[in-house]
């Protein structure tokens, strides 16, 4: 394909110095160090946090009589090309095999693309590695709007493995290979690979359309090289409408489709959406990584000679990740309209849903990285002076202390990510575990023990429900559907069934019986389950038909009752 050799009149970076069999072997052991280190340091036991609420979309969809009728797993599926290309696996395999399965795909091509990255920058062996330890650690522990790059099986770890191989290109300047890459990036993820297009284009502005000084833009090259780029475009643009469309097939009426977008970003996910739910330490932490960032590249740039061979690459990276912060401004002036109430704030959650500061929480950790790798490489070359070289070697050492110590962080904690909704005991370490313990058994016993088209109206503390005990429930907190009706409904039940749970001892037992017994009859629930320490609460005891444990006398964290 002649398209994919055309690297538009600029300068190719270099490539790595290791040829043949021996740099196919070297390539496969970083690659392999690298899916190892992600699954030391965020390969905790499935279901990971956002497992239980994709990966039992995925099955839904190959199996609509797994939990049939719930709201989330009814709704629209926004991911359609994930659950299409890699649900099926759940057909023949359990659902936390299934994310594991996931996440050795994701991870491994993660890996590759993170290597590829890397080596552009550098070519120290096992430079990229150590370039990805670090590149999780800033993503986990400076990230403004809680978005992670690597962690458990979803749409966006595949998106992000094809973003990083569309940058290995980009940084290659061979762009008939980067519009197909974050075409199938979109594809998966459609606001992933979107935001990542409009970032890797101003990028291709700057590397093709400008002058040799930077200071204008040079027109006839540019539409030059877009009719070069015309057939990848292509290419690209068709992958992507796979992962476009799906969004756009739901009918909504512009008040439903505002009340939901103000459910996203008021109600549900403001810590991702909205800059004023943000906490005053992830906003300080990431200013920080910025001016970290900023500093290094702005650092290099004036010692790195105006003719030599990485300086395009650098100023590629620098251009890539200064995009997307101009996106996060945009996400904050945004948020400041949503504050302001009446029509300005409408107009701002229509587009604050888009997730404004996902790619800022990617690139700057990511950049960090691989500066720093860059940095290393330097540092440690032949020619290197010893004080340099010591200073790479401390810098080598933190970082390795560094991810052994969040590793073990991640580890100790004894349940799944997306258990740790569960009641807490954190002074007593034993009953902690055994909730845990008696979540799952309690799930298991329904699973064994109810009608697969049984209902639940289940505890708010909990986001497992439908992983463990295969049964549809009325809402979840964390399981928001993606379309306008499905939005609104899951809303009205949240605030109805989940939010007197919240702000009671007696959790759900705050209505009677009788209310009780309305709500199931309004949401065609057939079984409850509560906590026991909230039913022991009650002057009366219910009067609901309770189920288990099957001996009233015995006791234990849940209990099951019929209506």
């Amino acid at each position: 394909m002649p398209f994919l050799k055309i690297n538009d009149g600029c300068s190719v970076a270099s490539r790595s110095p290791h040829h043949g069999h021996r740099g196919k072997v070297i390539a496969l052991i970083e690659t392999v160090l690298i899916v190892l280190c992600f699954a030391a340091i965020v390969g905790q036991p499935a279901p990971d946090v956002n497992e239980s609420h994709y990966l039992t979309k995925a099955k839904h969809f190959w199996n609509p009589s797994y939990c049939p009728g719930d709201i989330f797993l009814a709704s629209s599926f926004s991911h359609l090309a994930f659950y299409v290309s890699t649900g099926w696996l759940t057909k023949f395999v359990s659902l936390s095999t299934y994310a594991w399965v996931g996440r050795a795909v994701s991870w491994t091509i993660l890996a590759i693309g993170w290597r590829r990255v890397c080596h552009q920058l550098s070519h120290v062996p096992l430079g990229s590695v150590l370039t990805a330890v670090l590149m999780i650690i800033l993503n986990l522990r400076f990230h403004l709007a809680g978005e992670w790059v690597v962690g458990g099986f979803e749409a966006k770890s595949i998106a992000y493995g094809f973003v990083l191989l569309a940058m290995g290109f980009m940084l290659e300047r061979r762009w008939g290979w980067v519009w197909p890459m974050l075409g199938v990036a979109s594809m998966f993820h459609i606001l992933v690979g979107g935001w990542t297009t409009i970032a890797v284009a101003v990028c291709f502005l700057f590397a093709v359309g400008c002058k040799p000084d930077r200071s204008t833009i040079d027109v006839p090259a540019l539409l030059r090289h877009l009719r070069q780029q015309s057939i990848p475009l292509t290419i690209g643009l068709g992958i992507a409408l796979i992962g476009v469309i799906p969004p756009l097939l739901t009918d909504a009426g512009s008040e439903m489709q505002q009340l939901a977008n103000k459910i996203h970003v008021v109600d549900r996910i403001s810590h991702h959406l909205d800059f004023a739910s943000f906490p005053v330490a992830h906003i300080s932490r990431f200013t920080l990584l910025v001016i970290v960032w900023w500093s290094i590249a702005r650092w290099l740039r004036t010692v790195t000679p105006q003719d030599h061979r990485l300086k395009p690459q650098l100023n590629t990276l620098a251009t890539f990740t200064a995009t997307t912060l101009v996106f996060a401004l945009l996400g904050l002036v945004l948020s400041g309209m949503a504050e302001q109430g009446g029509q300005s704030a409408i107009f701002a959650h229509r587009f604050l849903r888009f997730y404004f500061f996902r790619l800022s929480d990617f690139s700057v950790p990511a950049s960090i990285a691989l500066l720093s790798g860059h940095l290393i490489s330097r540092w440690i070359a032949p020619r290197g002076d010893f004080p340099h070289q010591v200073c790479a070697a401390i810098f080598i050492g933190c970082v390795t202390v560094a991810g052994i110590a969040l590793a073990q962080e991640k580890h100790a904690y004894q349940r799944p990510n997306a258990d740790r909704r569960l009641p807490e005991f954190p002074d007593d370490l034993k009953r902690n575990q055994d909730v845990f313990k008696n979540w799952k058994r309690v799930c298991g016993w329904i699973r064994e023990h109810t009608p697969t088209d049984a209902v639940f109206i289940t505890p708010v503390r909990q986001q497992t429900f439908k992983w463990y005990a295969h049964r549809t429930e009325v809402c979840c907190w964390k399981d928001v559907p993606q379309n306008p009706a499905a939005a609104v409904q899951w809303k009205q039940r949240i605030a109805q069934l989940t939010l007197p749970q919240k702000s009671n001892d007696l959790g759900i037992f705050v209505y009677s019986d009788e209310q009780l017994r309305l709500c199931a009859q309004k949401y065609d629930a057939t079984h409850l389950i509560a906590l026991q320490s909230e039913a022991d609460l009650l002057s009366q005891p219910t009067t609901l038909k309770r189920i288990y444990p099957e001996d009233n006398q015995n006791k234990t964290t849940w209990v099951v009752y019929e209506f």
